[in-house]
């Protein structure tokens, strides 16, 4: 069924002026109390040339219980259905996979001329279309058209603001034809910022002469350099805007803004946004690009996205069975470190339940939801402080005496480190977000990246390692700061998106936390560069006291070079033969796990019996 959006029948090489001549409007509702707004408004645009409307129901594939509710829509639906001599409608219930899949068959099949949707959730200041309007917007082969808010009696007027683009003709087309519809007044706005009067108003009479009935349309000409608010200025609450949907890249919104979606956003009253029907005579390779990059994001619906983000709030403050949990994982991977054994450790994994409250700040950092944020920084903070208090006292009452080999592992990071942290994190998203896939699994693998390295820093602070401590908590921040931005990328991959927020002060809150985690996702990456040089700790004295026996040794020291250079002070009355020094050598290199010289300074030591 996904094929489907990458088929090539989608092309349309119909005239613009369709909409003139009686015309087959599509209307997909998931809700039924939107549906008598749309009917209303179709009935409308039919009004002098008559037509037909199908309002249609997407169910998706094996949802049993939505199919079993079918009926009992179709009468709400039913109901609402007023048809004339001129105006015929039906109801249609379809299967498909995802709801934007659903409605682009049907639109294609019954070659309907305009798809006309509307906004379940359209509160002034944060309205957002969403994945199935963009996709069907983008991929339909039709005109759309996305109505926020209801046209009803109280219009007085229908605005057009009118730009450079080729979508401008057909949003004149629709303003007209509604005007007719509603016996009102229609005017066509322009906002220019260069040039004279005269040549902003010759190019919308220009516009004008190609659309019937465009001559009696009056102008009206604006200087303004932002162009949504010079509209906004110009319309009130009785005013119904007509405007296109935004032709600019994404990079081109994020650079230079998106006007429609500004005025969506803010208009006082009622606002229709139409999206022209594809054109791939126009550039065939951009939209079949388009379409195949649709096919790589996940297909998330509206219901699986609400579920993923009422996981996050639910999964994020601790409960018992995640403090259980999280103790004896603490418990058995500090045994593990001790014993440095991989097993165990991996074992320890399997119960520790770290994903949770990571899965919920990614969410919260991908849809700009602070006091998610919030709630599960402390729960993250308050357990890496619970584990590495068990690894401290684990530490303490075992009598750990050595810092043992999978300590060290954990010590010395590297940006190889930060490479697993990432795909632990990807994995981790994408299970999530994927429900035929284990999420726990993906659990595992965060919680290998998280739950070690706080009990090697508490071990060692038991120890008075410092330098291990603090190489092990980098670790953990690494991962943390890498698992979090993995998935917070991953969901906004899946479909998901920031919440619009209510004020200034919110949104710079937003901008400051996610520019804060950035920053230190850079400089993490300049500290892992350092902090990966081995130190003396991953040296085993004993080993090198063995090959140099009956010497002493005195002092080790690393000089960070290339190769590494260990300069040993060795304390004897004895010489050192080149045997030892490179048997030694050897020795280092593979504690260091690099290529390594050794220096020796031997302080000699005489014995009093020599001069008997």
């Amino acid at each position: 069924m996904m094929m489907a959006l990458l088929n090539p029948i989608f092309q349309s090489n119909e005239p613009l002026s369709v909409i003139w001549t009686a015309q087959t409007t599509l209307i997909p509702v998931a809700n039924p109390q939107i549906a008598p707004a749309l009917i209303q408004l179709a009935r409308r645009m039919m009004l002098n040339t008559g037509g037909h409307i199908i309002v249609l129901h997407i169910v998706p594939q094996d949802d049993e219980v939505t199919l079993a509710i079918s009926p009992a829509y179709r009468a709400a639906v039913e109901n609402v259905i007023d048809t004339d001599d001129r105006i015929s409608a039906e109801f249609i219930t379809h299967s498909a996979p995802t709801t934007e899949e659903g409605i682009l068959e049907i639109a294609t099949q019954f070659k309907v001329d305009l798809i006309l949707l509307g906004l379940s959730y359209s509160v002034r200041g944060q309205v957002e279309l969403g994945r199935v309007v963009e996709t069907v917007a983008e991929c339909a082969p039709c005109n759309v058209a996305v109505l926020r808010g209801h046209a009803d009696a109280d219009i007085d007027r229908v605005v057009v603001p009118v730009g450079g683009s080729i979508a401008s003709k057909v949003i004149l087309e629709m303003g007209i034809r509604l005007a007719d519809g509603f016996n009102l007044p229609v005017e066509a706005q322009h906002i220019y910022s260069r040039g004279s009067e005269r040549d902003a108003r010759g190019h919308v009479a220009d516009l004008l002469t190609r659309i019937p009935s465009g001559e009696k349309v009056p102008i009206n000409v604006m200087r303004g350099i932002k162009v949504a608010d010079s509209v906004l200025a110009a319309t009130n609450e009785n005013d119904m805007l007509i405007v296109g949907f935004s032709e600019r890249t994404a990079l081109e919104k994020w650079l230079y803004g998106n006007i429609p979606q500004r005025i969506l956003d803010r208009a006082r009253g009622p606002v229709l946004m139409v999206s022209r029907a594809i054109d791939d005579s126009v550039n065939p390779k951009r939209v079949q690009v388009k379409r195949r990059a649709n096919w790589t994001r996940p297909a998330l619906t509206d219901t699986e996205q609400e579920q993923i983000v009422w996981m996050a709030k639910d999964s994020v403050l601790p409960d018992l069975d995640y403090i259980v949990l999280l103790s004896v994982a603490a418990v058995i991977a500090t045994l593990g470190l001790l014993m440095s054994s991989s097993a165990v450790i991996i074992g320890a994994m399997l119960v520790a339940p770290l994903m949770q409250p990571i899965i919920s700040l990614a969410v919260g950092l991908c849809t700009a939801r602070i006091n998610l944020m919030r709630q599960a920084l402390v729960t993250i903070v308050l357990s890496a402080l619970g584990v590495l208090a068990i690894g401290f006292t684990s530490g303490v009452l075992l009598s750990a005496t050595v810092v043992t080999k999978e300590m060290l592992g954990r010590a010395y990071p590297s940006p190889l480190d930060a490479g697993v942290a990432l795909a632990a994190g990807f994995i981790g998203a994408y299970a999530t977000a994927r429900k035929d896939i284990p999420a726990a699994l993906a659990g595992v693998a965060i919680a290998a990246a998280l739950v070690p390295p706080i009990c090697t820093a508490g071990v060692s602070l038991s120890l008075g390692e410092w330098r291990v401590a603090i190489g092990a908590a980098l670790l953990f921040v690494t991962n943390l700061v890498s698992i979090t931005l993995v998935g917070a990328v991953v969901f906004y991959w899946a479909g998901l998106r920031p919440t619009r927020l209510k004020n200034a002060e919110r949104r710079r809150r937003y901008a400051i936390i996610l520019s804060s985690i950035l920053l230190v996702f850079f400089m993490i990456g300049g500290l892992l560069n350092i902090t990966n040089q081995p130190g003396v700790e991953k040296i085993s004295e004993e080993k090198l006291q063995t090959i140099f026996a009956p010497a002493e040794i005195i002092g080790l020291d690393i000089r960070q070079q290339d190769p590494l250079m260990v300069v040993a002070t060795v304390r004897t009355a004895d010489e050192i033969s080149p045997e030892t020094v490179k048997m030694a050598q050897v020795m280092l290199s593979d504690d260091l796990e690099k290529p390594a010289l050794l220096r020796i300074i031997v302080q000699r030591v005489i014995d009093s019996s020599d001069w008997e």
